[in-house]
Protein backbone atom coordinates (compact mmCIF):
# COMPACT_ATOMS: atom_id res chain seq x y z
CA UNK A 1 0.00 0.00 0.00
CA UNK A 2 1.17 3.43 -0.89
CA UNK A 3 1.13 6.18 1.46
CA UNK A 4 0.68 9.47 0.06
CA UNK A 5 2.34 12.83 -0.07
CA UNK A 6 0.91 14.55 2.48
CA UNK A 7 1.04 11.65 4.76
CA UNK A 8 4.65 10.83 4.56
CA UNK A 9 5.55 14.16 4.77
CA UNK A 10 3.51 14.73 8.28
CA UNK A 11 4.68 11.64 9.46
CA UNK A 12 8.35 12.95 9.22
CA UNK A 13 7.71 16.52 10.29
CA UNK A 14 6.35 14.81 13.78
CA UNK A 15 9.54 12.19 13.97
CA UNK A 16 11.94 15.84 13.17
CA UNK A 17 10.40 17.27 15.65
CA UNK A 18 10.59 14.94 18.35
CA UNK A 19 14.11 14.87 18.05
CA UNK A 20 14.56 18.44 17.89
CA UNK A 21 13.23 18.16 21.45
CA UNK A 22 15.26 15.42 22.24
CA UNK A 23 18.54 17.18 21.29
CA UNK A 24 17.49 20.71 22.94
CA UNK A 25 17.22 19.21 26.01
CA UNK A 26 20.44 17.80 25.62
CA UNK A 27 22.17 21.07 24.46
CA UNK A 28 20.24 22.79 26.82
CA UNK A 29 21.28 20.69 30.10
CA UNK A 30 25.25 21.04 29.10
CA UNK A 31 24.36 24.66 28.00
CA UNK A 32 23.05 25.45 31.72
CA UNK A 33 26.20 23.75 33.84
CA UNK A 34 28.50 25.94 31.78
CA UNK A 35 26.98 28.85 32.49
CA UNK A 36 26.28 27.92 36.07
CA UNK A 37 30.09 27.09 36.05
CA UNK A 38 31.35 30.27 34.47
CA UNK A 39 29.22 32.31 37.37
CA UNK A 40 30.31 30.51 40.36
CA UNK A 41 33.42 30.71 38.83
CA UNK A 42 33.26 34.27 38.57
CA UNK A 43 32.19 34.21 42.47
CA UNK A 44 35.40 32.60 42.92
CA UNK A 45 37.33 34.79 41.22
CA UNK A 46 35.84 37.70 42.96
CA UNK A 47 36.39 35.94 46.46
CA UNK A 48 39.74 35.89 45.67
CA UNK A 49 40.01 39.27 44.83
CA UNK A 50 38.28 40.67 47.55
CA UNK A 51 40.95 38.85 49.87
CA UNK A 52 43.95 39.80 48.25
CA UNK A 53 42.07 43.57 48.99
CA UNK A 54 41.75 42.73 52.58
CA UNK A 55 45.25 41.33 53.05
CA UNK A 56 46.69 44.57 51.39
CA UNK A 57 44.60 46.85 53.50
CA UNK A 58 45.91 44.85 57.11
CA UNK A 59 49.01 45.12 55.44
CA UNK A 60 49.18 48.69 55.25
CA UNK A 61 47.49 49.54 58.18
CA UNK A 62 50.42 47.04 59.96
CA UNK A 63 53.11 49.19 58.33
CA UNK A 64 52.50 52.12 59.74
CA UNK A 65 52.94 51.40 63.36
CA UNK A 66 49.83 53.06 64.74
CA UNK A 67 48.69 51.03 67.75
CA UNK A 68 45.34 53.03 68.02
CA UNK A 69 41.88 52.60 65.67
CA UNK A 70 39.20 54.15 67.21
CA UNK A 71 36.88 53.76 64.15
CA UNK A 72 36.96 49.75 64.67
CA UNK A 73 35.18 48.33 67.70
CA UNK A 74 38.21 45.83 68.34
CA UNK A 75 40.00 48.54 70.67
CA UNK A 76 42.93 49.86 70.79
CA UNK A 77 45.60 46.90 70.17
CA UNK A 78 47.91 47.20 67.08
CA UNK A 79 47.25 43.31 66.50
CA UNK A 80 43.30 43.73 67.15
CA UNK A 81 43.45 46.69 64.32
CA UNK A 82 45.40 44.95 62.17
CA UNK A 83 42.64 42.15 62.16
CA UNK A 84 39.53 44.68 62.22
CA UNK A 85 40.90 46.35 59.09
CA UNK A 86 41.62 43.24 57.17
CA UNK A 87 38.12 41.70 58.22
CA UNK A 88 36.67 45.27 57.15
CA UNK A 89 37.77 44.90 53.52
CA UNK A 90 36.24 41.65 53.41
CA UNK A 91 32.55 43.54 53.51
CA UNK A 92 31.44 41.73 49.92
CA UNK A 93 32.07 38.19 50.81
CA UNK A 94 28.79 36.07 51.67
CA UNK A 95 29.68 35.74 55.89
CA UNK A 96 32.60 38.88 55.66
CA UNK A 97 33.12 42.27 56.97
CA UNK A 98 33.74 42.93 60.81
CA UNK A 99 31.15 40.19 62.30
CA UNK A 100 32.22 37.74 59.71
CA UNK A 101 32.92 34.47 61.30
CA UNK A 102 34.30 32.82 57.80
CA UNK A 103 36.91 35.43 57.81
CA UNK A 104 40.46 34.45 59.66
CA UNK A 105 43.31 36.93 59.49
CA UNK A 106 46.76 36.22 60.64
CA UNK A 107 49.95 38.20 60.59
CA UNK A 108 53.54 37.24 60.85
CA UNK A 109 56.88 39.46 60.59
CA UNK A 110 60.32 38.28 60.05
CA UNK A 111 63.38 40.09 61.86
CA UNK A 112 65.43 43.02 60.14
CA UNK A 113 68.01 42.79 57.96
CA UNK A 114 67.79 39.03 57.49
CA UNK A 115 64.00 38.23 56.85
CA UNK A 116 64.84 34.88 57.72
CA UNK A 117 63.65 31.74 58.98
CA UNK A 118 59.95 30.86 59.18
CA UNK A 119 57.90 33.79 60.72
CA UNK A 120 57.08 34.72 64.35
CA UNK A 121 53.52 35.65 65.53
CA UNK A 122 52.69 39.14 65.86
CA UNK A 123 52.96 42.54 63.30
CA UNK A 124 56.70 43.06 63.90
CA UNK A 125 58.94 46.40 64.90
CA UNK A 126 60.40 49.24 62.96
CA UNK A 127 61.62 47.69 59.48
CA UNK A 128 60.69 43.72 59.85
CA UNK A 129 58.55 42.30 57.14
CA UNK A 130 55.52 42.07 57.87
CA UNK A 131 52.80 39.40 56.62
CA UNK A 132 49.08 39.39 56.62
CA UNK A 133 46.65 36.85 55.36
CA UNK A 134 43.18 36.37 55.15
CA UNK A 135 41.48 33.28 54.53
CA UNK A 136 38.09 32.25 53.76
CA UNK A 137 35.66 29.00 53.21
CA UNK A 138 33.93 29.66 49.24
CA UNK A 139 31.13 27.81 49.07
CA UNK A 140 29.53 27.32 46.12
CA UNK A 141 25.94 28.26 44.60
CA UNK A 142 25.36 25.31 41.78
CA UNK A 143 24.79 22.08 43.25
CA UNK A 144 26.79 20.17 40.88
CA UNK A 145 30.18 21.89 42.13
CA UNK A 146 28.70 21.93 45.55
CA UNK A 147 28.70 17.69 44.99
CA UNK A 148 32.33 18.11 44.45
CA UNK A 149 33.21 20.34 46.96
CA UNK A 150 30.85 20.14 49.70
CA UNK A 151 32.64 21.92 52.36
CA UNK A 152 34.03 24.54 49.81
CA UNK A 153 37.16 25.62 48.60
CA UNK A 154 39.49 27.47 51.11
CA UNK A 155 40.80 30.93 49.45
CA UNK A 156 43.77 32.89 50.61
CA UNK A 157 45.27 36.36 50.25
CA UNK A 158 48.67 37.59 51.33
CA UNK A 159 50.36 40.54 51.26
CA UNK A 160 54.43 41.22 52.55
CA UNK A 161 55.33 44.75 53.05
CA UNK A 162 58.23 45.98 55.18
CA UNK A 163 56.99 48.13 58.20
CA UNK A 164 58.08 51.94 57.93
CA UNK A 165 61.57 52.43 60.21
CA UNK A 166 58.95 54.65 62.66
CA UNK A 167 62.10 54.31 64.92
CA UNK A 168 65.69 53.71 64.50
CA UNK A 169 66.22 50.32 62.31
CA UNK A 170 68.33 48.25 64.37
Amino acid sequence: MKRSRRQRLLRGTWGERGQTLVEFAFVSIAFFIVMFAIFDGARLFQSWVTLQHAARSGARYAVTGRITCSEYPSGNNRDNCIRSTGKGATRGLAGGGQSGTDISVTFLYWDYPAYSGSGSAGAGLQCDAVEVSVSYTHHFVFPVLDVLAPSGVSVIGRQRMVNEPFGPCS
